[in-house]
């Protein structure tokens, strides 16, 4: 993908995340420091939502973050992910924390939901690994009620080695994860998006446009349905 040439359909390049492999992830996820910040970002997003609203995650892995949202109080949760696996797991975390959350497996590219189901859609993460972007843009268009938001947070490709690594650094890893966790995130830059990317792959969704914001080594974008 050039500076802003758009590719509908992108090569499958990661492995797929079920059985060991999604465990391994689940439980390198479900550190205290990690659960800590699930929480305290699900507290400060459901703050700016209506009561009640609908919410979507797509690819939400084991459902850590899900759970918080759901765990608030002002949102009705449902989770979509192409692994049974971590379908499964979310299952489980929900069930063990007493919260509910509608988990269900499913391709964000072929959505199972009715037209106009939900008010709010986040995907955290996951964008740079859909293989069929646009057509997965299109599908949170679809499902979103008119006014309805997508917020997509992944990421950045124009993040520089320097920026990667101090990020890292402030996690407090210790040596060994600090050293794997560099090198998984310069691994993934690779299929990640510049601003310019994600722009130009928007405007040829049913979007067009987006507000695009750099936010540390990553982007968080906001897509609405007019």
């Amino acid at each position: 993908m050039g500076n802003t040439q758009v590719k509908r359909h992108r090569t499958k390049l990661l492995p797929e995340m079920e059985g060991p492999i999604a465990r391994a992830y689940a439980r390198g996820r479900r550190t205290e420091p990690q659960l800590v910040q699930y929480r305290e970002t699900a507290e400060m997003m459901a703050a700016d939502l209506a009561e009640g609203t609908d919410l979507l995650e797509v690819a939400p892995g084991p459902g850590f973050f899900a759970v918080e949202m759901a765990r608030t109080g002002r949102c009705k949760v449902t989770g979509l992910d192409v692994s049974r696996t971590f379908v499964e797991l979310a299952r489980e975390y929900a069930k063990e924390q007493g919260v509910t959350v509608d988990f269900r497996r499913g391709d964000v590219a072929a959505m199972l939901f009715a037209d106009g189901s939900f008010d709010f859609l986040i995907c955290q993460a996951a964008f740079k690994n859909f293989a069929d972007p646009v057509d997965a843009l299109d599908e949170m268009h679809r499902v979103l009620r008119p006014g309805g938001v997508a917020l997509v947070q992944d990421l950045s490709r124009s993040t520089t080695d320097a920026e990667l690594d101090a990020e890292v650094e402030r996690m407090n890893l210790g040596p060994v994860g600090t050293f794997s966790t560099v090198r998984v995130l310069r691994g993934l830059r690779r299929r990640a998006y510049t601003p310019e990317q994600f722009r130009a792959t928007v405007a040829e969704s049913k979007f067009r446009t987006c507000e695009v914001t750099p936010d540390g080594i990553g982007l968080e974008v906001r897509l609405r349905k007019e």
